[in-house]
């Protein structure tokens, strides 16, 4: 047998044991229950999705999955409570876009938002509607930005606070409009969607929940686009933002499973595969878009990279605004 030979099956098998290998550590997790933060109170959407998709997990894993909430300092309290825990699977978090935007809204804070968590899997994404109370006098979109151009200053919008996602919907929305409307904060986006339903407001950038889209079908709220690339299902006679002359309108309320930084890169794909599993089940994909959620499994890599362009937007927005947190 010639030396080339021997060398060429010597790495077949290496490679072979190497792929064989590669898994190992991953094979025996879970060995005891896993936990799942949620970094707000219970009830919303993320802590939701981790009761959803928690019992899928356990099931897969035959471990339980405990969905703890650790509420606060708009969303750093459990944020930073996972970046501390052991890298080892057995903390996780279930969060959004709120976390991208934490260090621009508090430059004292430790927490590394980047480098301090790992990205394990993005779950799928809430649309966001430009809307108003009915009795706006606009036919639409353009015509509802010309009223607020025509009278700079005189709108108003809501938001569930300073420093918050609806805040932050809003002031691109303005940019890409160029018009001037006054913040009033709410203490949180239901009383900011009750206050645009009574008439207080003039102006709502608000997830297109399922409460919310049951507001524009019963005629207590008025939509005038959907800032995404493509119209809604459940709103089908709302235009996407492109259509309706806003193309940079392109937002949405995110979700995501994250880690402590530093989790084996094994245990980082198992989870991110069994995640996606659970995410593909009919069962599930009914739930969720029960709830209007738009899933997007992927790689750990490509919700990476989506984080950290994210993370760049968004701060960079709230730097030149000077947008301060509500906490």
């Amino acid at each position: 047998m010639s030396t080339t030979l021997v060398r060429f099956i010597g790495a077949v098998v290496l490679c072979a044991a190497s792929i064989l290998a590669w898994p190992a550590a991953a094979a025996g997790y879970p060995e005891r229950p896993v936990s799942i933060v949620v970094p707000t109170t219970p009830g919303g959407t993320a802590d939701i999705l981790a009761r959803l998709i928690g019992p899928r997990l356990a099931q897969r894993w035959g471990q339980p999955v405990v969905v703890e909430n650790k509420p606060g300092a708009g969303t750093l309290i459990g944020s930073d409570y996972v970046a501390r825990a052991k890298p080892d699977g057995y903390t996780l978090m279930l969060t959004f876009n709120e976390l991208a935007t934490l260090p621009a809204l508090n430059p004292s804070i430790r927490l590394d938002v980047e480098n301090g968590l790992t990205r394990v899997g993005k779950i799928g994404s809430l649309p966001v509607l430009v809307l108003t109370h009915p009795s706006v006098e606009a036919a639409d979109l353009q015509a509802l930005i010309e009223r607020f151009r025509a009278s700079p200053g005189q709108y108003t919008y809501a938001s569930n606070g300073s420093g918050s996602s609806l805040q932050l919907f809003t002031e691109i929305f303005k940019r890409e409009a160029r018009a001037d409307v006054m913040h009033v904060p709410y203490r949180g986006a239901l009383e900011a969607s009750m206050a645009a339903i009574g008439g207080e407001v003039d102006l709502l950038v608000q997830f297109a929940s399922g409460n919310v889209i049951n507001h524009v079908k019963g005629g207590k709220l008025k939509a005038y686009a959907v800032a995404s690339p493509q119209r809604l299902e459940a709103l089908p006679e709302v235009p996407a933002a492109a259509e309706a002359g806003l193309p940079g309108l392109q937002l949405e309320a995110w979700y995501g499973l994250f880690a402590p930084a530093g989790l084996p890169a094994d245990l980082v794909q198992k989870i991110n595969h069994d995640l996606n599993d659970v995410l593909a089940e009919a069962q599930i994909r009914e739930r969720l878009k029960g709830v209007n959620l738009l899933v997007q499994p992927g790689t750990p890599e490509q919700f990476d990279t989506f984080f950290r362009a994210e993370h760049e937007r968004w701060g960079g927005l709230i730097r030149t605004l000077g947008i301060k947190s509500h906490e």
